[in-house]
């Protein structure tokens, strides 16, 4: 749980387009794309304009969250330093490793963001106090 903001990634997923639409693609042979195994995937989706997620860090698990539509803007900070990320199109994403806290802004209802865990769900992973966090830092 030592990463740094500078320990942030930011992926651009292979994407195919032509007249019939796009393709973005994810995992394919060994999880290349993502450079991680994949334990884990959820959607978060319906969040009203301004609505907020996360909110939180993880001890062990490394994220990478990709919105497929819409627009959301993820805060991420490592008790020291932050930096803000913004997600708009699905062949862009950023994998957030332990020990970073963030934080997704919705821009409306329609935004889709989709997140890939490299751990399975365990509420002993999440870091959700932000006091707890900033003392586990050392800030």
């Amino acid at each position: 749980m030592n990463a740094t903001i500078d320990d942030l990634r930011m992926i651009r997923f292979p994407r195919f387009a032509d007249a019939s639409g796009s393709l973005s693609v994810y995992s394919d042979e060994g999880e290349r794309a993502l450079g991680m195994p994949i334990k884990r995937v959820f959607a978060v989706s319906g969040v009203p304009a301004g609505g907020l997620r996360g909110d939180h860090a993880h001890r062990w698990c490394t994220q990478t969250v990709v919105c497929l539509h819409g627009r959301v803007t993820i805060t991420l900070d490592d008790a020291r330093r932050s930096t803000v990320v913004v997600l708009d199109e699905p062949g862009l994403g950023v994998s957030i490793p332990p020990g970073i806290w963030n934080r997704l802004a919705f821009d409306g209802p329609d935004c889709v963001v989709i997140v890939f865990c490299d751990k399975p769900y365990d509420e002993a992973d999440y870091l959700r106090d932000r006091g707890e966090y900033e003392r586990l830092r050392g800030a």
